[in-house]
Formats: structure tokens, sequence, C-alpha cells
């Protein structure tokens, strides 16, 4: 079938057709009000010229339409109906065709018909972590869904965000303007100008022209989340971005020999194991959208990325962890590929599960997402891969996939990651909303278990 269909969309025609015929597209009702209204219009002609149709067609069509009538009544009511018909669906099909390009005009009409009707009718799907993880993931789930809702922590402290933060008292843009960049729509070189650096032996050096601007939004709109929301409207974005709180907090580590770290930058690089983080002020209210959008959401996926200064900092907010807990939704943790020095070395798969449990609740993981290829290219000698095929005694569903970047092999691949995410959801979404078929060509991965509770009478390969 995926062959075929693959011959068939080679053709211009064809592929505008299926696209056309996919349900959700808002389209048919339209065309098919516009061929009625045709049908009408060129009846009524016939019947002013008095040309005589088949005797069966003739008696079905006369009755509806006025059979006793006068020639010229009979041909103006269906003509005039015909033309208001065809006139509306005209009208309506172009207001349609309009509000489907959006932001999207630098793209063909078919794929911005897909994305802003199709991928909009997807799984609500709500992504909670920062750093460089959760960008990469959101840039391969966009492909299946447009429900998107990336939470992201605040308490980054460091680079152009942490200087931002501090002289102008507002959140840290920096991950929120990642996710931003992941989710856009928009044209290149509007992203490119998000992720740009200065360079210069001034006060400008180092910050990033995406988090100065999402600042001067902030300003202009009274409120960081309202900048955050506008931006997002400039880069056409898929979804939302949301941050996990709107209060400044500050992320506080203490290491197994006693130190004390403040600040996500010196938890970050701790040169120990971590005896337990926490935020001050320990009581910073969820940001309310946050909260809405995970009590909705159809999935809920926790990471990747670094586990206690990206995923972890978002559980800290008290009425996050309760809500994730508390969810309807399919809850999904995505393991790092590799362990990071002082804050996960020589941690397992369970290990980390347990670190989310620790601070989410017991049910706040049903599926645990690992990385399978362990070759994953040239690995640094300083870099310890994950091993997930140890002994499974767990009741979370672990599934195993090739996820890894070739190119480098401590992250994850964004196509890879969203096709293990999205088979699994299928298999275990229950009476949840569907996923779209998946027009777009994502890369699907070489590898994929699909999935099985890993217990006592079962082990993984």
């Amino acid at each position: 079938m995926r062959a075929i269909l693959g011959n068939i969309t080679r053709f211009p025609f064809t592929n505008a057709i299926l696209v056309l015929l996919i349900p959700g597209i808002h389209l048919k009702r339209w065309l098919a009000l516009g061929g009625l209204g045709t049908i009408a219009v060129v009846l009524g002609i016939l019947f002013a010229f008095e040309v005589s149709l088949a005797p069966g067609l003739h008696s079905i069509v006369g009755t509806l339409s006025l059979k006793w009538a006068p020639t010229p009544v009979r041909s103006t009511i269906f003509i005039g109906l015909g033309t208001i018909f065809a006139g509306s669906a005209l009208v309506k099909l172009l207001m349609s065709l309009g509000s489907a390009r959006g932001g999207r005009r630098h793209w063909s009409l078919l794929d911005s018909l897909y994305v802003g009707r199709v991928l909009s009718g997807g799984p609500r799907v709500v992504v909670i972590g920062g750093g460089s993880g959760l960008p990469n993931l959101l840039r391969g789930l966009k492909h299946y869904t447009s429900n998107l809702t990336a939470v992201v922590t605040v308490a980054d402290d460091g680079g152009s965000s942490g200087r931002l933060r501090s002289e102008l008292d507002i959140l840290p843009p920096g991950d929120i303007r990642n996710c931003l960049v992941a989710l856009a729509d928009s044209e290149t070189v509007m992203q490119d100008l998000m992720d740009y650096r200065f360079s210069t032996q001034g006060q400008l050096d180092g910050h990033s022209f995406g988090n100065i601007l999402i600042a001067a939004l902030a300003g202009i709109g009274g409120d960081f989340y309202k900048g955050v929301e506008i931006a997002g409207q400039l880069l056409a974005i898929r979804g939302k971005v949301i941050p996990s709180t709107t209060t400044n907090v500050t992320l506080v580590g203490s290491t197994v020999s006693g130190q004390r770290l403040v600040g996500e930058s010196r938890v970050g690089s701790a040169g120990e194991h971590l005896r337990m983080v926490a935020l001050y002020p320990p009581d910073a209210p969820a940001h309310p959208d946050a909260m809405r959008a995970i009590e909705e959401a159809d999935l809920i996926i926790l990471g990747p990325g670094s586990l206690f200064t990206s995923i972890v900092p978002n559980l800290l907010v008290k009425d996050i962890a309760g809500a994730v807990a508390n969810a309807n939704g399919l809850k999904m943790y995505v393991c790092n590929v590799a362990g990071e020095a002082g804050e996960t070395a020589g941690f397992s798969l369970l290990d980390h599960l347990n670190v989310i449990r620790y601070y989410a609740g017991t049910y706040s993981v049903d599926i645990v997402i690992a990385n399978d290829n362990l070759l994953g290219g040239n690995v640094p000698e300083a870099v310890s891969l994950i091993d997930p095929k140890q002994a499974w005694q767990d009741p979370a569903v672990r599934v195993l996939a090739d996820i890894i970047d070739e190119a480098s092999p401590t992250h994850h691949e964004p196509a890879k990651l969203a096709a293990a995410i999205t088979q699994t959801y299928r298999q275990h979404r229950g009476k949840r909303r569907r996923l779209p078929l998946l027009w777009h060509n994502v890369r699907q991965p070489a590898h994929f278990n699909g999935g099985e509770p890993v217990g006592a009478n079962q082990q993984s390969p």
C-alpha cells in the first residue's frame, strides 16, 4: 500500500486530489455545493432552450422543478438557485483557502491545507522539559499534530538568558526561544534571525536576537507570556510554548558531599552526584495554561533533556507535578541517550525513571522510551551511553528503539524519536484521539521494538 501511494503521489494532480480527500480538510463540502450549483445552472439552461431530456430523467427533474410551471419560471429557478449555490461555494472555498495559508505563504497551498486543517485535529500533546532535548523532540512531533504544548522550565540563569533575566527582571527566554524556533513554520530567514547571536566588543556580545526580541515583546505586551505568544505568531508556530511558572525561580541543589549549589548553571556543572534539588521560592504557582493543557492532554511526554536541570525543575512546581500525576493522558518518559557528568553519570534507565517518580509521583509515567542503538557512531570516551537492556521488573512499559543521532551520538534524532513515540501512542492510546495520517515524508527509524510490558515472564532481547 505504501508503494502504491508513493507512486500515486509523484504526480501533482493525483497528489492534490488525495490531499483534498483527507478527512478534516474542510473543503469537500464547498466543492460538493459548487458542483450541485453548477448542475442546477446547466439544467436551467437546458429547460430554457427546451432541450428534451431522457424520459426517466425528465420525469424526476420535472417533478423537482415545478413541472407544470411555464418554461421561463422553471429555467429561472434552476439558474438562480444554481448561481447562488455555486457563488456561495466559491466565496466559502476562497475564504477557506485564504485562512489556511495563515503565516505559511511561502508554502505550497496543499501543505498549508494539510498543516492548518488536518494536523490541527491531531491529539493534544504536552511535552515538558527544557534545554536542547525539548526542541529536538518538537521538530519531529510537529509533523504528526499541531496540537502541541511545550511546558518549559524557566530556571536558567546562564548566558544571554541569565543576563537578560538579571538586567530586565524577566523570565529567561533562551529555552523558550529554542522551542519557538523548533515549532516554527515561518521562512528560514526568520528562524535564522531568532537564533542569531551578536559578536561584538560591547554589551550585546553573546546575546541572541531572539532572546532580545522576546524581551522587547514582553515589554510591549506588558507580560512575559504575552511576548512569547506574539513571537509565536510571528514564527507561525504549530502549537504553544508556555513557561511552567511565571514566578522568577532559582534552582538550588546539594551534592552528596554536602556542597550547596545555587543557580541552574552551577547545578548543571556539578562535579559529583546530586543529593537533592529544589526551587526557590518553593511555592511558585504553575502557569494556568500549562495546567489546563496537561489536564486536557491525550499524551504527556517528559523529556528528553538534562534530568535535574531541564525536566525536574518543571516538576518542582508542585501544581505541575500534581497535574501530571492525576492526568488521564498517556504518560511517557523519554530517557536521555547518555549519562551526564555529575548529574547522572552511571545512572541506569530505572534510576532515571525513579527520579521522575520521586518528584512527580508513582503514577507519573506509563511508558519509557529508551535508545537501544549502543553503537551509535563516534561516542566520546568520556561519555557512556545508557544500556537499557537490563532485566526489567517494572509496571511501566519499556519501549526500545533506535532513536540516536548518528552524527551526534549523545543526542536524539528528531524524526526517529517522533516515529518511536507516535508508533507507541498508536498501540497504547486506548480511546484517545487518533493521530492523523503522516503526509510529509518524515524518515522512519531503521529499527523499532513496538514496546511491551517487560515483567517477570518477559525480558528485553
